[in-house]
């Protein structure tokens, strides 16, 4: 298996203290804004786009599909350094291998964890106004930045962070295919981009190398599979 050089994960959201949200220190700075309303949308929208490892231009339908790794991670419960393993004739180098894959791009799946139980919390609250006999599921710890946000920013932030989490896995397991996908969607014209999506032909946007990925995703699940059952 190639060696992995996932990318670093991304920086966390600014803020002046630990109970302030990134949004309360720019509301913070009235002096900087130009309308407020304009700087704080302009500000969250930069912020988040330095969360994402692809062009925020690139649609879902253009994602790279990367199911089959993680049913094996999943099936196989090889998602943290102390899982145990359901086969006890598996080669220990790969699932040592897979073991560590799986810790490299850890912090993209717990922080896309956190912002779904987050949101299915505060879409519960927002329920139990309106009928007070629902049950509330179980409150997400504090955190300092995910908590103070509305639903739909942690909505987002899942969404940002579960693709981040299948792009990581993509590089570390197939990291020249994954790269050479990047590229092209980097060299794309957001516009472009949009009139495709428009059509529901976004599909198509760096198709080949994106199948190229799936393929070798693919392939390198075969192999590891054969390596634990043989």
């Amino acid at each position: 298996m190639n060696k992995l050089h996932p990318p670093p994960p991304p920086p966390p959201p600014p803020s002046e203290s630990k109970d302030e949200t990134f949004i309360d220190g720019w509301l913070q700075q009235k002096s900087k804004q130009l309308p407020s309303s304009e700087n704080m949308q302009r500000k969250r929208q930069q912020w988040y786009s330095k969360q994402c490892l692809f062009p925020t231009h690139i649609t879902e339908a253009s994602m790279v599909d990367t199911s089959p790794l993680l049913s094996l991670l999943h099936d196989h419960a090889i998602e943290s350094d102390d899982s145990s393993l359901r086969h006890p004739s598996d080669k220990q180098t790969t699932v040592d291998e897979m073991r560590k894959i799986a810790s490299l791009c850890a912090t993209y799946k717990t922080t896309a964890i956190q912002n779904k139980k987050e949101f299915e919390y505060k879409r519960a609250v927002i329920a139990k106004e309106r009928q007070s006999e629902i049950e509330l599921p179980a409150k997400p710890p504090e955190h300092p930045e995910f908590t103070p946000l509305k639903p739909a920013e942690n909505v987002l932030l899942a969404k940002i962070h579960g693709t981040n989490y299948n792009l990581c896995l993509a590089r570390a397991v197939c990291p020249q295919r994954t790269n050479n996908m990047l590229k092209c969607w980097k060299s794309t014209d957001p516009r472009v981009v949009k009139a495709l999506a428009e059509q529901g032909l976004d599909q198509l946007m760096c198709m080949e190398e994106r199948e190229a990925v799936e393929r070798c995703i693919g392939q390198s699940v075969q192999k590891i599979m054969k390596d634990i059952i043989s």
